[in-house]
């Protein structure tokens, strides 16, 4: 009796098919992939980008990838969410929500936890959870393998940890309906707790966490006694949400990168960051930071300080807003004219930068600016006039800093306008343009505000034309195959900022 099954067709008709039983010399005809045969570091590669839940259905593949769910590096990122390790927990007030199941998040622990080499606590609503998370991986790198629940290994090899702490309460898609909170309690003595037993940091991140002058003051102390000569990267962004100086940062020794916000600084923190190896100072304005007048940089002084014990440091700013306001850096040319700024890069979208801005920056940062970037898609109307664009601002910020390495330019600009700047930047190596809002044309305006040889302005002049012939002028000039970006290559590209 031959087998079959129903199926329905393209019209929703049920079909009886008979199913042919396959022989021996059918079976031997047949070719097979060879995906179980993909080795170690294939298999590593592949999964560590899935998911917990995609890692466990995809050992259940065939022994060969079963086997790769236990390898060291696909373990070596471990990121915390919602609904990592959870299971669902019916509430009679809110319904169904997802709780840290204990026994799931303790048998992961003792199978794979000595392979965690970073962990990254992604915004959460559930503190819950994440107090809950915290305080067993604490208490398993406390015990170390001394008892029959734990075993060795757990946190003794994690060198970086990463916590964002989902500051915005309101709306976190509406720029204008923001309301900022901090943590604290509980949950900040978990954090505390897992820090300091983390011996082997190389790279501490916090973010957001709005605390209360009084308790950053001694966030820190834990890690200052355990990795003052180990960590080598510092993020410290709106650790606080009002003015608090961080002395801490000045006591790691061989500190590379450091992350912080213009609150938490001031010259006494900039003069201990001269004694250091600090080679990156970045200052980081976001959507949540203070923009308060009363938050200052350090004066000129500390800074000439700083550059005479540390003079290969390289200071970048960096501001971040989807509010539809000007974003200025709390800096000032009389009084911060001896900070040595390598980069600016500004991601505010729905702002559009006026001349003088550019040309305040350039004149601040003559001598030491390398990158200068406007990053993001524009989110305001482009002028095709030439008076109201930025095309004159940007060549003269280019005449400015001879130095000028890097320049993303978002808003619109003209063909004759990208030849200026290659032909002026005499440094410049790295150009990122918009495709889309570049005009094809020769400005007329140039012509009155130039003064440019005949040649040059006839080489212009032919080879704006087209975009073919820009792309191809300016690859001669930069040494490689340069070409402008669509928006999505545009919005994913990340500036080297460490050049």
């Amino acid at each position: 009796m031959s087998k079959g099954c129903w199926k329905f067709d393209d019209h929703d008709k049920a079909l009886y098919i008979d199913i042919e039983e396959e022989t021996e010399e059918d079976g031997k005809l047949k070719t097979y992939s060879a995906w179980d045969q993909l080795p170690d570091i294939l298999l590593e590669e592949i999964f560590s980008y899935l998911s917990i839940r995609d890692r466990y259905y995809a050992a259940l593949v065939c022994r060969s990838w079963y086997r790769a769910f236990k390898l060291n590096n696909v373990w070596s990122t471990f990121t915390l969410e919602d609904t990592t390790l959870t299971r669902g927990k019916f509430n009679y007030y809110s319904g169904w929500q997802y709780v840290l199941d204990h026994m799931r998040t303790s048998a992961c622990l003792n199978k794979v936890g000595k392979f965690f080499r970073c962990i990254i606590f992604e915004p959460m609503l559930n503190f819950y959870n994440l107090y809950e998370f915290m305080n067993m991986v604490s208490w398993y790198t406390e015990r170390q393998g001394c008892d029959n629940t734990s075993v060795a290994g757990v946190g003794t090899y994690i060198r970086r940890l990463k916590f964002t702490f989902p500051c915005n309460m309101a709306n976190r898609d509406d720029a204008d309906r923001i309301r900022v909170f901090g943590t604290g309690g509980k949950l900040l003595q978990a954090l505390k707790r897992l820090m300091s037993n983390l011996i082997n940091l190389r790279c501490l991140e916090l973010i957001d966490l709005m605390l209360d002058s009084i308790e950053a003051i001694h966030l820190l102390d834990d890690v200052c006694t355990m990795c003052t000569e180990t960590l080598t990267t510092l993020v410290l962004i709106n650790t606080t949400r009002y003015y608090c100086p961080l002395l801490h940062v000045g006591v790691f020794l061989n500190l590379k990168v450091l992350v912080i916000s213009p609150q938490n600084l001031d010259e006494d923190v900039i003069e201990l960051l001269g004694y250091t190896k600090l080679q990156h100072l970045h200052i980081i304005q976001n959507r949540y930071s203070p923009k308060d007048s009363t938050v200052h940089l350090p004066k000129s002084n500390s800074w000439a300080k700083m550059r005479k014990h540390n003079p290969v440091l390289k200071v970048h700013f960096e501001v971040e807003s989807h509010k539809p306001t000007d974003i200025i850096l709390p800096i000032d040319l009389l009084e911060h004219s001896d900070i040595p700024c390598h980069s600016v890069v500004l991601d505010n979208p729905n702002t559009q930068q006026s001349p003088f801005t550019l040309g305040a920056h350039g004149s601040y940062f003559d001598r030491t600016l390398r990158v200068y970037a406007f990053k993001g898609l524009s989110r305001y109307y482009l002028h095709k006039n030439f008076a109201k664009r930025l095309d004159e601002a940007i060549v003269r910020l280019c005449k400015t800093c001879p130095n000028l390495h890097t320049l993303m330019i978002r808003d619109k600009i003209s063909t004759a306008t990208i030849l200026e700047i290659v032909s002026t930047a005499k440094s410049l190596r790295c150009l990122y343009v918009r495709r889309n809002v570049i005009l094809k044309r020769c400005d007329r305006d140039w012509s009155k505000i130039a003064d440019w040889l005949p040649e040059h302005y006839q080489w212009i002049k032919v080879n704006s034309r087209s975009y073919e012939a820009t792309e191809r002028e300016v690859s001669k000039i930069l040494g490689y195959r340069w070409q402008m970006l669509s928006e999505k290559e545009f919005k994913q590209q990340r500036v080297n900022l460490h050049i």
